[in-house]
């Protein structure tokens, strides 16, 4: 099923039934977000964006410890070893409410390897030059649970460039998982605008919050990505040879449940039971001045 609604030239395409994706998002028939293809896509890998509960990015080999509880989630994204981005994006989400130029999916979560019940909710709401998404995350468990959330959208390549908030960048000691908080250099400095082709990055980054700015000048459009401060990490990834590219603003540290560094750098947070984390990330499309 396709949830579709409108405003003022803007059209946002839902797929809830596929991890509560969305497939597409434009202005005047413009793509803000990328579409693969006309055809209906298979996974939320093809689509324009999915949302990240309850945590981004990836855990080492799914293994952590939390309160003395030892926690083993199968991977979730062969052939890799490690488990990503939560069970939200793999599952079917349930259509709360519908007006012509919102809507709200849910995702109820059973206590199962990953042993704590939850609800993620997406509030998507088309604004006069834009897009809201507010994000909620609920502990719905007896007990203290690690908590993230986030948002994995795609942005057409072509002529884009890219400026963001960032204040250093994550980097791996050992491994794939980045574990260490390291200064910008030439190649990860994004905070003054960059053509994205000449980018080759599959990091991420401290930046409080996680705002961006997207340019395209072959079609005069300005991508503003405003995030909430509990969204205070940031991921690029910029896929040599492929159409698309992705900024994902996150509230949290790869595989920071591992970490050894405190809550205020990783931005893992606890929810006790009942409480929720909300964060909300809006993209205010205008028209670039040449």
């Amino acid at each position: 099923m396709e949830i579709v609604i409108e405003r003022k030239g803007f059209r946002l395409v839902l797929l809830p039934g596929l991890g509560g994706s969305v497939r597409s998002f434009s202005r005047n028939g413009v793509d803000i977000l990328f579409r693969l293809s006309d055809t209906p896509p298979a996974s939320p890998l093809e689509t324009a964006g999915f949302p990240l509960f309850p945590f981004s990015g990836r855990i080492d080999q799914g293994r952590f410890t939390w309160n003395g509880r030892r926690v083993q989630l199968k991977p979730n994204f062969l052939p890799e070893i490690h488990a990503i981005h939560g069970q939200g994006w793999q599952a079917e989400w349930q259509v709360d409410t519908i007006t012509s130029h919102s809507a709200r999916l849910s995702y109820t979560h059973a206590a199962d390897e990953w042993p704590w019940a939850y609800r993620a909710v997406q509030d998507f709401q088309l604004l006069d030059d834009g897009l809201k998404l507010d994000l909620s995350l609920e502990n719905l468990s007896d007990e203290d649970m690690p908590a993230g959330l986030g948002w994995h959208p795609y942005f057409p390549r072509g002529d884009a460039r890219l400026a963001a908030n960032v204040s250093g960048v994550w980097t791996a000691e050992s491994g794939m998982i980045p574990d260490k908080l390291a200064d910008l250099s030439e190649g990860t400095d994004l905070r003054s605008s960059r053509p994205v082709s000449e980018l080759d990055l599959d990091n991420a980054f401290a930046a409080q919050p996680a705002d961006a700015d997207i340019v395209w000048p072959s079609t005069g459009l300005h991508a503003a990505l405003r995030a909430s401060p509990e969204l205070g990490q940031l991921v690029v990834f910029v896929p040599p040879g492929k159409d698309f590219f992705c900024v994902e603003p996150v509230s949290h540290a790869p595989d920071a449940v591992n970490s050894s560094k405190p809550s205020d750098i990783t931005g893992l947070r606890k929810l006790a039971p009942g409480q929720t984390l909300s964060a909300s990330v809006t993209l205010e499309v205008s028209e670039v001045t040449p």
